[in-house]
């Protein structure tokens, strides 16, 4: 290819690997998407990601400069293993980070996926303006990632930003054994849940659909958004109160394109919080779209200014 700088984008899913051949200005030129292997062991995931990189370099004769990965669970202060991952429980302590570049040959920096998606949205998307921001996306959980003075926020640990655990309950139900989280509340089964309670048997609408019928003011599907925005502004006006940022930035499958829940959730969250906080706020949908965590981990490599040593 040209000169134009290119970096791989890489997204580890429990169901999906996405990686991603991106410019320095974002531009997308080609993607590969290929199923997680199961069981999801560390060798067999990166030998499948190493022949899908290998795949998408050679049909386009690219040589990437490097590769940002959005590793799955909590990545640690490092940026070279995960301290948690429920759904890569042999992943946790192993070395991530070398392991890939050692397949790709490639240098690489990670974080995790909400990270990532914060970052590819500072950098090219919704939060382009802003140095403070809150970035939460709602799939099938909620992740979240906070930028203050125009810098990620990672914490002691690298733990930062699980937006998810946040309390909205002192009981209610659970992820992973912590009661009255949000996550429990907005997440995929909780949506599913919505869902079925609303619709008749054998009538079963995506997030797509709910939000495409909710455009049309279909009332059940109104009222699913409605009470998924008010949940989510439950605490998101704690993140306000914490935080005070300039704007939050939602993304994710379950609210994508979906205008009434953006405005039912400015409305509550305007209702919950105080007015120093809501004033001025932006609330705003992310521009980077399904492939939001690929963009941004191709993101967070240019904006990182590498260090690291080229694979020994």
């Amino acid at each position: 290819m040209s000169d134009t700088r290119l970096a791989l984008g890489i997204d580890i899913g429990g169901t999906n690997l996405k990686i991603g051949l991106v410019t320095e200005s974002g531009q997308l030129i080609d993607k590969e998407t290929t199923p997680t292997p199961r069981p999801r062991e560390l060798n067999a995931v990166v030998a499948t990601l190493a022949g899908a990189v290998r795949s998408l370099c050679e049909k386009h004769n690219a040589n990437p400069e490097g590769a940002g990965v959005g590793a799955p669970g909590v990545v640690d202060e490092t940026l070279e293993t995960v301290l948690w991952a429920p759904n890569f429980p042999d992943w946790i302590s192993a070395p991530i980070r070398k392991t890939i570049g050692d397949a790709l040959q490639l240098p690489i920096v990670m974080d995790n996926d909400v990270n990532n998606f914060a970052v590819g949205e500072h950098r090219w998307g919704a939060a382009r303006e802003f140095k403070h921001f809150v970035a939460a996306a709602m799939g099938t959980g909620l992740g979240g990632a906070v930028y203050i003075n125009g810098k990620l926020y990672r914490g002691a640990r690298g733990a930062a930003g699980e937006m998810g655990f946040t309390i909205i309950s002192p009981d209610g139900p659970d992820v992973l054994g912590r009661q009255g989280v949000l996550e429990a509340y907005v997440g995929r089964a909780a949506f599913d849940k919505l869902v079925d309670e609303r619709f008749k048997k054998g009538e079963f609408p995506t997030p797509r659909r709910i939000t495409e019928l909710a455009a049309q003011d279909e009332p059940r599907a109104k009222e699913i958004h409605d009470i998924l925005a008010q949940r989510l502004a439950e605490a998101a006006a704690t993140w306000l109160h914490l935080l005070n940022p300039e704007a939050i930035v939602l993304g994710g499958g379950t609210i994508h394109q979906a205008d009434y829940f953006f405005e039912r959730f400015a409305a509550h969250l305007r209702a919950r919080a105080l007015p120093p906080h809501t004033d001025t706020l932006h609330i705003l949908p992310g521009q980077l779209g399904y492939y939001a965590g690929m963009l941004g981990a191709a993101a967070l490599w240019f904006d990182s200014s590498p260090t690291v040593e080229g694979v020994s």
